[in-house]
């Protein structure tokens, strides 16, 4: 069966996703001047560095690999697909702008200014919305209830198909090799 073994854009993401709030974080503790077991200031200012270059270097080919795979998957562009494109290049930007704001800075950043607000809130909003666009996508519905399933009301007693079938969950799973069948 044809199948590539490795999702990049799933493995890209997952760093994004991860260094959006250690990067608010690093911001905060830096410009709080707090030391948390002994990492002080400065070392906050290297993790904050590190987060957004890894950011700004990761979400494009995260965006790249999105694109690629979702033409690989589907035949059109749904508005999830658009949105979660455009807060991609959106987060790309942001944070460039950070960036250059940071090295270019002639004061001590604050936690109350524009910057500070978007490293601590911006990209944080921006990548808790990809997320949820991409579970969405990937799930197919987004929520914190319960699955759809429900047990058949109408049997008296009611029938809960999921413990009639039980006993089978230890059973191999039964695989089709597409290639044998198209020679049929």
């Amino acid at each position: 069966m044809d199948h590539r073994p490795l999702h990049m854009h799933s493995m890209l993401v997952h760093a994004v996703v991860a260094c959006a709030p250690l990067a608010a974080a690093s911001f905060v503790l830096m410009v709080g001047n707090i030391g948390i077991a002994g990492i002080g200031p400065e070392t906050w200012s290297v993790l904050l560095w590190f987060s957004l270059g890894a950011i700004a270097m990761l979400a494009l080919p995260s965006t790249l690999t999105g694109i690629s795979e979702r033409n690989h998957m589907y035949a059109n562009w749904p508005p999830s697909h658009r949105a979660k494109l455009i807060l991609s290049l959106m987060l790309i930007v942001m944070v460039v702008i950070e960036m250059i704001s940071l090295w270019s800075a002639t004061t001590e950043p604050r936690l109350m200014s524009w910057l500070g607000a978007a490293i601590v809130g911006g990209n944080c909003a921006v990548v808790f919305a990809l997320s949820f666009f991409g579970l969405k996508i990937s799930l197919g519905r987004q929520g914190f209830g319960s699955t759809s399933y429900k047990s058949d009301m109408d049997w008296d007693p009611p029938l809960d198909v999921l413990a009639c079938v039980a006993d089978y969950s230890g059973d191999a799973p039964k695989l089709i090799d597409v290639q044998k069948e198209k020679q049929r």
